[in-house]
């Protein structure tokens, strides 16, 4: 979208800001000052994209300043189409755990696997049961790396017990972080188990509700892939789906990756981690001390807290979920400002890696083009 037509956008946007299908709308602050920021911030996310997405998957750009919208730039889609959040997933999975240890329902972060999981301690060495849930939402209890050849248990008819077992199999770690989706879905089991109830109904209670996020009608998908199940209509189905979590053979929601949501409610999230886990009428939703431990740095080599990423925006400290694709929330704090981009993402798609737009790019998007515009006088 040329600088021209972008202005045409917001002058259409001002006077309305209805369904968007190739266009943007913001609510912008208040006053004239305000007003041009928008306006300039709307034209340079789309002459960011014009050269980051060349492949035009990027299908939402949302900005929030002082827990207001700002900014929310559609193409070829509306504020009521779900997108598949891929690792962001992670993000919601460590808040959900956050809220079960308020709850007392998990002891704490010192926890072990063997404590956690009893019912699969014979899967589990001496090694592997004396894991951390501290480990797990680190990123350093060394399991298989995302993507890399050993991560099988997708295709595997239990996945716990595979990845436990792969775990057990592959001796005593060395702490070291590697990126995986394996533990989280550990997490999963583990919420699951010590709450009673799918972390889907845990969420919804304790998270998606009280931050006003839609989880009804919601497209049951089971990935038995190493079963009869065909792959192709599954992953049919989970396209076309609106709100989904899918589960695995045992009926764990997929805890690494999957669950599908609207951009506003990834800028819900977002808000509420500004806010100090309230929502916008003021509940404690998210507990204070889980939004502090989860965003500190806690891999120094890498910047990662509790299955968020610590990064910086423009010199200021901020910290983000990531997903594959293209999928992002990032909040600066001392800006006040939170960022949500969604993206198509088709595993279908043989050519889905080439046309996504990387981690790289948006950090870039934020820190160069946008965070700058709230920098203190």
């Amino acid at each position: 979208m040329s600088a021209r037509a972008s202005r045409v956008v917001l002058a259409a946007a001002l006077a309305g800001c209805a369904l968007l299908t190739l266009n943007g709308c913001f609510a912008a602050p208040a006053g004239p000052d305000g007003k041009a920021i928008a306006a300039e911030i709307e034209e340079e996310v789309a002459e960011f994209l014009v050269e980051a997405d060349e492949a035009r998957q990027v299908r939402a750009v949302l900005v929030y300043h002082d827990g207001e919208p700002i900014i929310e730039r559609y193409t070829e889609a509306g504020p009521d189409d779900y997108w598949d959040t891929r690792s962001v997933t992670k993000s919601v999975v460590s808040t959900l755990v956050g809220i079960a240890i308020e709850q007392s329902l998990i002891p704490g972060v010192d926890a072990t696997l063997g404590e956690l999981l009893p019912s699969y301690a014979a899967e589990m060495t001496k090694d592997v049961a004396a894991i951390t849930l501290e480990q797990l939402l680190t990123q350093t209890e060394n399991f298989p790396e995302y993507l890399s050849p050993e991560a099988t248990f997708w295709e595997s008819p239990d996945w716990v017990t595979t990845i436990l077992a792969q775990r057990s199999a592959a001796g005593p770690g060395d702490g070291s972080f590697r990126y995986s989706d394996a533990g989280p879905h550990l997490l999963s089991a583990i919420l699951t188990q010590t709450t009673g109830r799918s972390i889907l109904d845990f969420a919804r209670e304790y998270l998606f509700e009280p931050l006003g996020i839609p989880t009804e009608p919601a497209t049951e998908i089971v990935l038995d892939l190493g079963g009869s199940a065909d792959r192709t209509a599954l992953l049919e189905a989970f396209n076309n789906a609106d709100f989904a979590w899918p589960v695995d053979p045992q009926g764990f929601n997929v805890g690494g990756a999957l669950l599908k949501l609207r951009p506003q409610d990834l800028g819900a999230l977002g808000l509420a981690y500004l806010a100090g886990g309230r929502s916008p009428n003021g509940e404690q939703v998210i507990p204070e001390t889980w939004v502090a431990a989860a965003t500190a740095n806690h891999v120094d080599q890498f910047g990662y807290g509790y299955l968020w990423w610590t990064i910086a925006a423009d010199g200021a400290p901020a910290f983000a979920a990531f997903g594959r694709g293209g999928q992002l929330i990032e909040v600066v704090p001392d800006r006040e400002l939170v960022v949500v981009v969604a993206t198509e993402f088709d595993e279908l798609d043989p050519d889905h890696d080439l046309k996504s737009i990387d981690s790289n790019e948006l950090t870039a998007l934020v820190s160069s083009w946008i965070a700058p515009h709230f920098a203190p006088d």
